[in-house]
């Protein structure tokens, strides 16, 4: 039991560790919004997983959890502090603030650097975020165009590839995620294929490069209206103008961007150039900061420009495809239902259920026996949600009201799961910390090419395609 109950906290526990960073990577501040939703996590995971854990033990692992964001968050706090604390941009600010004090003194004209400023701390954040708002979702597009697309077109085809992919690659720590981590495995296994999709394709430099384009020549266009009163006529050559050209500007571009108020201010303190050279100097800044981004589009980190996306693509693509993500209390095959709002989780083809840790009682073997036969029998269970009491499989509803296991001894294991089992008895025994099962004989002249086939018979795969 100790064992089980180790193993369980310690999936909720990664699970939640992700969950936790993925927020603590986000530029903003820390919201009571994000406690709220982990702790309903672990309640969410406690109820599927652990029906019948001890309030000391759940206790526990919320405060340890508990321990893991306040960390996190705190951080996440003190960078947003250090990105709003007044004096901090006091002194951030100190150079500009000395510059400008001393063109106004030597009467020198600050036109150019003046533009500059106002694209750089203005216009360039709102163009950045306009360029990653719409990323996520051009990203999964991309991928559901593309050769990829079959992949995610049902969840059949999805689990079919990531099934054969283990298979091909002989992973066995990968079979073990796949069982045991199964949420966690389909969404690194997800974020991964994106990784190496658009770092081939440059997809994420032309995407972000697409968007810059259209942004910019939309800023360009606004500035060149801006700089003209609503009758048309070009705007008084002095100081005062410049005011009005950014809050035309901002009108024209309300539905794109957003203009920083407070950076405005802040950047045209003590501006002493007029308004028709400013503007001048605003659209060659415009094309400056273009090339910038470009640039630094280039060399971007894309494992980081992915995880800080509004939108991220990998979660978007993981909705489509995952399901309901509760997996059969034996064998652990995911439930096949396409999404949450099903009566009854099933599956078609259930495993040996060794796979999915269940062991012999008095053995202590691996058991390889599939579930639909274990209902159909008079064999008994005991685990953590029976108090470990020993309960008939026939009234495993009782149990897992949830679940519908067809009572079949007739079903057969799919051949894929069969080569699996056979091929990994010892490692898997060994990682479950039980003995290895005792399979059947015909079950170890089953090859890798008939394990293939298993796998397509099972999720009724064309026969000409996947080969």
């Amino acid at each position: 039991m100790k064992r089980d109950l180790q193993s369980f906290a310690d999936n909720v526990i990664e699970s939640c560790t992700r969950f936790i960073l993925d927020i603590a990577k986000e530029d903003g501040d820390y919201n009571d919004s994000f406690t709220k939703e982990l702790l309903e996590k672990v309640d969410e995971s406690l109820k599927q997983h652990w029906k019948q854990c001890k309030s000391r033990f759940e206790i526990d692992l919320k405060l340890h959890i508990c321990s893991i964001a306040s960390t996190e968050f705190l951080q996440m706090h003190r960078r947003y502090l250090l990105k709003t604390d007044p004096k901090i941009q006091l002194e951030k600010y100190k150079p500009q603030y000395l510059s400008d004090f001393l063109n106004l003194y030597m009467k020198r004209d600050d036109c150019q650097r003046k533009a500059t400023d106002f694209v750089q701390l203005c216009l360039k954040p709102a163009v950045e975020e306009y360029v990653s708002s719409s990323l996520g979702i051009e990203i999964v597009e991309d991928i559901l165009t593309s050769s990829h697309s079959t992949t995610y077109s049902s969840r059949n085809y999805f689990q079919y590839n990531i099934q054969k992919e283990l298979l091909q690659k002989g992973d066995f720590q990968g079979f073990v995620k796949y069982i045991s981590k199964y949420e966690m495995y389909v969404k690194d296994w997800i974020f991964q294929q994106i990784l190496g999709k658009i770092s081939e394709s440059k997809t994420l430099y032309k995407l972000k490069n697409k968007n810059l384009e259209i942004i910019v020549q939309k800023i360009t266009e606004a500035t060149e209206r801006a700089s003209k009163g609503d009758d048309g006529v070009l705007l008084p050559d002095d100081t005062q103008s410049i005011t009005e050209l950014i809050n035309n500007m901002r009108r024209y571009l309300i539905n794109d961007i957003s203009i920083s108020v407070e950076a405005e201010k802040r950047t045209l303190f003590l501006i002493q150039s007029t308004c028709h050279p400013f503007t001048k100097s605003l659209i060659t800044s415009l094309r400056e900061m273009k090339e910038q981004l470009q640039e630094e589009f280039s060399s971007a980190d894309i494992t980081e420009t992915l995880h800080k996306l509004p939108v991220k693509p990998h979660q978007e693509l993981f909705n489509k495809v995952f399901g309901c993500g509760q997996q059969c209390p034996f064998c652990k095959v995911p439930c096949e239902a396409g999404s949450k709002e099903h009566e009854k989780h099933h599956a078609a083809v259930h495993r040996p259920q060794g796979l999915g840790r269940c062991r012999k009682i008095s053995s202590e073997k691996l058991v390889a026996t599939l579930c639909t036969t274990s209902v159909h029998s008079e064999g008994h269970f005991k685990c953590s949600d029976t108090k470990w009491e020993l309960h008939p499989y026939k009234n495993y509803t009782k149990y897992y009201p949830d679940w519908h296991i067809p009572p079949d001894y007739s079903i057969k294991a799919s051949d894929y799961w069969k080569f699996v089992l056979v091929q990994y008895n010892d490692r898997f025994a060994e990682e479950y910390k039980a003995k290895p099962a005792d399979v059947p004989q015909d079950w170890r002249k089953i090859t890798k090419e008939q394990a293939l086939k298993g796998l397509k018979d099972a999720f009724n795969m064309p026969v000409n395609k996947y080969l």
